[in-house]
């Protein structure tokens, strides 16, 4: 169990350089943009609604008090940065699932040295990632659900914390190890299963997903790197005819 949590946590670090591979960097820039210029437009539609707000609260504030503006654009910027830090990875993992599942197949093709064949259409491949990932926050829910009322309850809930915890890295070890799988058309029952059978790796790469989505400005970048690491992890560890990668 603990060797599986190691080879877990250290996949981030080992499949960084996968990253630049030719013909993955532009699955990893595409759908970063993306997302940039998305919560860009949202801040600046914030702002030009807010403005006109802040505006007509100081008409009725004295001159000596015109201090007070400064303190409530503090407010908008700290209000748009959590909403930022705490949106950005589910509309992030929606928005670039489709090039997930492509850039997954691209790294483990260079890992193998074989193509991951698929018949599938770039738009059916789209359709089917963006249906997962619905499905994905159907099952988050109902088992967020769960952990709150567990939270709600005195002496169990002191547990509380470390469950959401385990919780937390589970779902992320789903999230990035659906793309790998989902390529070699295993369905979301049967994810779950191959990852229960090696928990210690899904815990412990889940746990540092987790870490790396939690660090501002680094989290834009943990989501690339989590496919790369769970493409890596899939190869070595849970494909049927595991081969030998270049690591």
């Amino acid at each position: 169990m603990i060797a599986d949590i190691t080879i877990g946590t250290q996949a981030l670090a080992r499949a960084l350089r996968l990253l630049n591979q030719p013909g993955v960097r532009i699955y990893v820039i595409i759908p970063l943009s993306i997302n940039l210029l998305l919560f860009g437009a949202l801040v600046w539609y914030g702002y030009s609604r807010f403005y006109p707000l802040v505006e007509w609260m100081m008409s009725y504030v004295p001159d000596f008090l015109a201090f007070v503006e400064w303190l409530i654009w503090l407010f908008f910027g700290v209000l748009a940065a959590i909403t930022v830090f705490f949106s950005f990875t589910p509309v992030a993992n929606i928005v670039a699932a489709p090039f997930n599942a492509l850039m997954s197949e691209k790294i483990e093709a260079h890992l193998t040295g074989k193509a991951v064949s698929s018949e599938i259409s770039f738009a059916r491949m789209a359709i089917d990632a963006i249906l997962s990932q619905l499905r994905k926050l159907v099952y988050i829910l109902l088992w967020a659900a769960g952990l709150f009322l567990i939270s709600l309850i005195p002496v169990v809930n002191l547990v509380a914390p470390v469950l959401w915890v385990v919780f937390g890295s589970w779902l992320l070890s789903l999230e990035y190890f659906d793309y790998p799988m989902g390529n070699h058309d295993l369905v979301f029952d049967e994810q779950k299963r191959q990852l229960r059978e090696r928990r210690g790796i899904a815990l412990g790469f889940g746990g540092a997903v987790m870490i790396m989505t939690s660090i501002p400005i680094i989290n834009f970048f943990a989501m690339p790197l989590a496919v790369a690491g769970a493409t890596l992890l899939w190869v070595e560890q849970f494909q049927p005819t595991s081969s030998s990668t270049e690591t």
